[in-house]
């Protein structure tokens, strides 16, 4: 009897054992069902934004936003309009103040425009500006590449490669965000300087080497100008 009874209970362990498998093997597809749907989620919100993005920055090219200092402002500005507060910083910088007035009279529209669109920016501040830095960036190395050209030869030392950037580049805009960002990705493909160094780093080295050169560059500048005359 005791024999029977202990058949019994295996087999109904073995029949539970089979069920809780079953739960188990349906929780899981239905996991997966839904990691999936989350995953073409994303990449159909990743792709509205790359593509809408994309359009937009052939109409403006902000290159202020590619200061450190200010894209942390426009994320605070992006965070506050998530969170319905007002983001204020009264330790503005030229790119700061020039942030604060593109967020306000245009970027806000933009970003109306692409919720209308289906984008949720709550939530999603860090890879709107991800996204928008990202091909602001690529704009502006193709833009600077068309103006100025390959203009450091290869083999080129930094030193060297400052004389040129000095010599293609207009004194006013020398130290222009979008000039010191492409500059800085330049460099880098030509293999001068690392990917380690900082837009700081580099306008910093940029202003000392200037300020070591200032006599020659005068003479320089002096130089193109007579030969202008004719």
């Amino acid at each position: 009897m005791f024999q029977n009874l202990k058949e019994k209970f295996e087999a109904k362990r073995a029949v539970w054992a089979e069920e809780t498998q079953a739960r188990i093997n349906d929780y899981a597809m239905l996991e997966r069902q839904k990691m999936l749907t989350e995953m073409k989620r994303k990449e159909a919100l990743q792709s509205l934004l790359n593509s809408e993005v994309s359009k937009y920055l052939k109409t403006v090219l902000p290159t202020f936003l590619l200061k450190p200092e200010a894209s942390r402002a426009l994320l605070n500005m992006l965070h506050a309009r998530s969170e319905g507060t007002v983001s204020i910083n009264l330790n503005m910088t030229k790119e700061m103040r020039q942030t604060h007035l593109f967020y306000h009279n245009e970027l806000d529209v933009f970003i109306t425009l692409l919720e209308r669109k289906g984008f949720v920016l709550e939530g999603n501040e860090e890879r709107f500006l991800t996204s928008f830095l990202t091909t602001l960036r690529e704009y502006n190395y193709r833009l600077c590449m068309d103006v100025y050209g390959d203009f450091v030869p290869e083999g080129a030392s930094l030193l060297e490669a400052f004389d040129c950037y000095f010599e293609v580049v207009e004194d006013k805009f020398k130290y222009e965000s979008g000039n010191v960002d492409f500059f800085a990705a330049y460099l880098n493909q030509k293999g001068i300087v690392e990917d380690s160094w900082t837009k700081g780093r580099l306008k910093r080295k940029l202003k000392q080497y200037e300020k070591a050169n200032k006599h020659e560059f005068k003479l320089k500048k002096l130089e193109r100008k007579l030969q202008n005359i004719s």
